[in-house]
């Protein structure tokens, strides 16, 4: 049998139709179902049980982000070992729209974010700003690795992030959170939930850091004044598969540039929106959607009053459908999507736009109850302003799962990957960085090969890859400012990724049974060759996590090593110890938690290297305690 700690493992990778969780149920505390059907819809256009996919796709759900004991969204995932994270400002916040990111397999800006499979990012860089997700807002997130570009068209590199909003449960609920900390730290949210409504408000507020990044070749930091986030998410449901759902966050913020020659400083205050809705209806067989996104930043060097006022923005909307059906024994998916992509930079390049569309086709067959295949094809258009040039390319995927017995599944896959260049690729003008407007689009190619195994006492994802493109856009940092981009040649990342669960006192029947462990994360090699044909590292080698939690129902208690190496640009390695724990009282919970234990120093972005023309550094976080009381009735 399987034990407890095992089974809220699983339930966490899992998302059960119908099944209401922690934060929608109706008392806090309440037991959870012993029977779960694992779905995922990030790995094919309709839902599918994960184990029977040919993808290595992860599912989080909102509880296990929580439990991490993370700030914010992009915190969490960071924390579940799969991504190299980078980041510019504490807790991930954008720095003048250099945003956090999290990167797959060692791939940097291959990544593809959604919301309920709409996509967010700007034309402009593909920015995305996750620090402004609170986790309480989502219902989970889906995670699939490599080239997804045939499902999800251009921009789907090496995978693909998919943050589903909160659902409508069938019992009504009322819920309320605080939570404070060391550096002025507050968090509050409160919300409601229904079957036809759910609705909810959060604010975060951290006080100004010093020297949140340094650069030892100019001799300045940055420091930050406080910052204020607020946050609100609406989910509407009308009527059967009929959905209406709303994010919405602004935060404010500034940064001050101090020079170590006591050069008068440099202040900008920074406010950053970000707009996501779609209305969608959707049922097994059938599904329409239309979504918009919108977000801006503004920027005031209120420190120098001849600087103009930045007013950067992106916005995305269109249309999306599915169909499918069942044709001689074969399951038939065709669809097709429309987006609008725009971006001003009132003082970079001014208007740009494109418009995506294309059409797509899925077949898949199962053969002896144990052998499925499936073959997908994508055409993709790209229709630039007067400004860029148009594509069309031919985006296929391939993919094979075997059940060998009733706990190990095989599969392989392999896709074609494609993203054209984004406008600040192509017409930045500033004095820091400048276009290239001769960039070719970045194409290539995903191999991947893995186990699925589910025993009584372990959940197990394995998989290994090869990564191969052409033309992957890199920044030249060779000749000094402004940096402008190329074309690398030979790009590829090539390695192994894992994900466990094991529970290994699963059948005890004593408090064993509730501790379990964890692991994730990939060892890569991601190389490529700079302009003159040197081969240089591009990311990460390695990132992995180690938890180990005491789960049961009145206590959960967890830790959670953070651990990324073999660094590009001479970065140092970075080590984390985290803590959370949560403790059932009345209808609610105390949490506690304790990041970066050690106050270990984090560097998530720079370069240190030699050959640099700057040499800088952006650092995480030291220690942060957090105290707070949930709620729900």
């Amino acid at each position: 049998m399987v034990g407890k700690a095992l089974k809220r493992g699983l339930l966490r990778m899992a998302v059960t139709l119908g099944v209401a969780l922690a934060w929608g149920t109706g008392n806090a505390g309440e037991t959870e179902p012993e029977t779960l059907e694992t779905i995922t819809v990030t790995a094919e256009p309709f839902a599918i049980k994960e184990k029977e996919s040919s993808r290595f796709v992860s599912v989080y759900t909102a509880e296990e982000l929580k439990e991490t004991g993370a700030d914010n969204l992009v915190d969490a995932l960071r924390r579940k070992g799969s991504f190299a994270y980078k980041a510019m400002g504490p807790l991930g916040i954008s720095h003048g729209g250099m945003n956090s990111t999290l990167s797959i397999r060692g791939i940097e800006n291959g990544e593809l974010v959604l919301i309920n499979g709409s996509p967010i990012q700007g034309a402009a860089g593909q920015g995305y700003d996750l620090s402004a997700i609170p986790i309480e807002m989502i219902e989970r997130v889906e995670v699939l690795r490599g080239a997804a570009s045939t499902l999800y068209g251009a921009d789907a590199m090496s995978g693909v992030i998919n943050i589903i909003t909160k659902k409508n449960p069938a019992a009504t609920s009322t819920r309320a959170a605080v939570e404070l900390g060391n550096y002025q730290y507050a968090n509050g949210a409160v919300g409601f939930q229904g079957p036809f409504i759910n609705a909810g408000f959060n604010y975060q507020h951290l006080e100004g850091i010093t020297e949140i990044s340094r650069s030892f070749t100019q001799k300045y930091r940055y420091d930050t004044e406080g910052t204020h986030k607020y946050n609100l998410n609406l989910d509407i449901t009308p009527f059967e598969d009929f959905h209406i759902d709303y994010l919405g966050s602004y935060y404010k913020t500034g940064f001050k540039k101090i020079y170590d020659s006591g050069k008068p400083m440099e202040g900008t205050h920074q406010e950053d929106y970000d707009q996501f809705a779609d209305i969608r209806y959707e049922t097994d067989v059938f599904k329409v959607k239309a979504f918009g996104s919108y977000s801006r930043i503004n920027r005031d060097e209120y420190t120098d009053p001849e600087e103009p006022k930045d007013r950067n923005t992106n916005y995305n909307y269109g249309l999306e459908g599915d169909f499918r059906h069942e044709l001689l024994f074969t399951e038939v998916t065709i669809g097709g999507d429309y987006t609008h992509r725009a971006a001003d930079y009132n003082n970079q390049y001014g208007k740009h736009h494109r418009d995506d569309y294309a059409v797509f086709v899925q077949l898949k067959r199962e053969f002896f109850d144990r052998l499925s295949l499936s073959v997908g094809a994508r055409e993709q258009f790209i229709n630039a302003d007067a400004d860029g040039e148009n594509y069309n390319i031919f985006l296929p995927t391939f993919g094979v799962a075997f059940e060998t017995t009733e706990d190990l599944n095989l599969f392989a896959n392999v896709g074609k990957a494609f993203r054209a260049p984004t406008f600040t690729n192509l017409y930045n003008a500033s004095s820091f960085l400048k276009g290239n407007p001769d960039l070719k689009p970045e194409k290539g190619w995903t191999y991947e090969a893995g186990v699925k195994l589910d025993v009584s006492f372990a959940h197990i994802r394995l998989a290994g890859f090869y990564m191969d493109y052409s033309d992957k856009i890199e920044l030249d940092r060779s000749k000094g400012y402004p940096l402008t981009y190329f074309n690398a040649g030979d790009y590829a990342s090539k390695g192994i990724e894992w994900q466990i669960d094991i529970s290994p006192f699963a059948n005890y029947d004593d408090f064993l049974s509730d501790i379990s462990f964890y692991t994730a994360g990939y060892w890569a090699d991601p190389t490529a060759n700079d302009p003159k044909g040197k081969e240089y590292q591009t990311g990460a080698k390695c990132k992995t996590s180690l938890g180990v939690s005491y789960l049961t129902e009145g206590l959960v208690l967890q830790v959670i090593a953070d651990l990324l190496t073999s660094r590009e640009d001479n970065l140092d390695n970075n080590f984390t110890l985290d803590f959370f724990g949560k403790y059932r009282v009345w209808r609610g919970y105390i949490t506690a938690s304790v990041s970066n234990i050690f106050n270990s120093e984090v560097q998530v972005s720079g370069d240190l290297s030699s050959t640099a023309t700057s040499n800088y550094l952006y650092y995480g976080m030291g220690r942060m305690f957090k105290i707070g009381y949930e709620i729900a009735f």
